[in-house]
């Protein structure tokens, strides 16, 4: 998660991987986690994909991740793929992780692995969302200037990780983040 460490550590390490996802939460290693205002781009509405909603949570869940950790090999944050999985607060967190790695010409190699757990819910106007908690070891996943030579920083480990996940529109998307400093699970 070196990218995600930035999320998480700034983005999630690369604000999500490697400089950003581990940023999720701070950009400073062992700094409190940072978390951005809940916003959305589009109201959540009740209609969404056929199928088992906690399922297609968990599939949204972690095909965010595997979008960030794409993007993350070549800090691309403005790939189209991050807006398919997550929206409003969670998708600005990314691009935020993402966009602090392409200035510092940090790349990720790899990926985190996870052990989650997905709730479902109903929101206060009678949505379903689901509530995902995780505790993401990222230590598959290293950040790395362009020019190949690994980037210092929180060293890799478990991250406990906090998301929402919502339908909108016929699909379930990530529209809040929170990504733990490292060792918090």
């Amino acid at each position: 998660m070196g990218a995600a460490r930035r999320i998480s550590r700034a983005a999630v390490l690369s604000c999500c991987a490697a400089a950003g996802l581990a940023g999720c939460a701070s950009s400073a290693p062992g700094s409190q986690s940072t978390v951005l205002p809940d916003r959305t781009v589009s109201a959540p509405t009740a209609t969404a994909a056929a199928g088992d909603p906690q399922v297609l949570a968990r599939q949204a869940y972690l095909g965010m991740w595997q979008a960030f950790f794409t993007a993350s090999r070549t800090a691309d944050y403005q790939s189209p793929s991050l807006a398919h999985y997550a929206a409003g607060s969670a998708l600005e967190l990314l691009i935020h992780g993402l966009y602090q790695n392409y200035r510092e010409g940090i790349v990720t190699r790899g990926v985190p692995s996870h052990n989650l757990a997905v709730t479902m819910t109903k929101t206060s106007i009678g949505t379903p969302e689901a509530k995902v908690t995780d505790c993401s070891d990222d230590s598959g996943a290293v950040a790395y200037s362009k020019s190949g030579k690994p980037v210092q920083g929180e060293a890799p480990g478990r991250q406990a990780i906090s998301a929402r996940v919502q339908p909108f529109d016929g699909t379930w998307k990530v529209t809040y983040l929170v990504v733990e400093k490292t060792g918090s699970c």
